[in-house]
């Protein structure tokens, strides 16, 4: 019982060492490193308000024309075209008188446009608008006024309009010898929206009362064009 014993023991001890032998032959594993810690999430950047668009600018009114002043060149212009066309001679279709606030409104005055047998190109007297400063272009007329109109003016109204009609839609002329002695023309109105381009129109603001002097003329050669001359003081009436 005692050698079991021992055996055992020397067999338990055999089998320790055996198997601390086999123990320290096999190396202890290494241990494992610690994880490494997760990175810090990176903040948010902070929202960046967009800037205000700067506004545009707002655009400066566009500068008036600024209003014609005659030379003197253009006062003895006018005052010789007094003479080439006789503008105190026998008008052709007579004369008129009107006072402010007339009616019927228009008032019309039948004429005859052209510059007869011996017509007078105005453009060859070289005088310019009173208003415009734009050159008097073609337009045959007749010596002698084709209309004396008187005007007596007021202030209820603040323009007088002056414009011609052909029946055939010849294409006709304005010249008109102001009271002052100054001189307005025109050949087409150039009014988007009114009728017949070709005719032409004459608007006088604050009209001085006095004597009108009327040419009413074409701008080719022709003549004998039935027409009608209208006055008026409503801005609805037109070509």
């Amino acid at each position: 019982m005692m050698f079991k014993t021992l055996f055992l023991r020397s067999a338990g001890l055999s089998l320790a060492v055996t198997l601390a032998a086999a123990c320290a032959s096999t190396p202890a594993p290494a241990p494992a490193p610690p994880p490494a810690p997760a990175p810090a999430p990176e903040p948010a950047p902070a929202p960046v308000a967009a800037a205000e668009p700067a506004p545009e600018p707002t655009p400066a009114p566009a500068a008036e024309p600024a209003a014609f002043v005659a030379s003197d060149a253009d006062v003895a212009a006018w005052t010789a075209a007094a003479r080439v066309l006789d503008i105190n001679g026998r008008a052709n279709f007579g004369g008129g008188r009107l006072t402010t606030g007339f009616t019927p409104d228009p008032w019309q005055f039948p004429l005859t446009a052209g510059g007869g047998r011996n017509p007078i190109d105005v453009a060859s007297l070289n005088i310019r608008d009173d208003v415009s400063g734009a050159p008097c272009t073609r337009a045959n007329v007749t010596r002698r006024p084709d209309f004396h109109f008187n005007f007596t003016a007021g202030t209820t109204f603040p323009t007088l309009r002056f414009y011609v009609v052909t029946e055939n839609g010849a294409d006709a002329t304005l010249l008109i010898n102001e009271p002052n002695g100054h001189w307005r023309c025109n050949d087409d109105h150039h009014v988007e929206g009114w009728g017949n381009a070709l005719m032409p129109a004459l608007d006088f603001h604050n009209p001085p009362a006095g004597r009108y002097d009327i040419w009413v003329g074409t701008f080719d050669a022709s003549r004998n064009n039935r027409a009608a001359l209208y006055v008026t003081e409503l801005d609805s009436n037109h070509p």
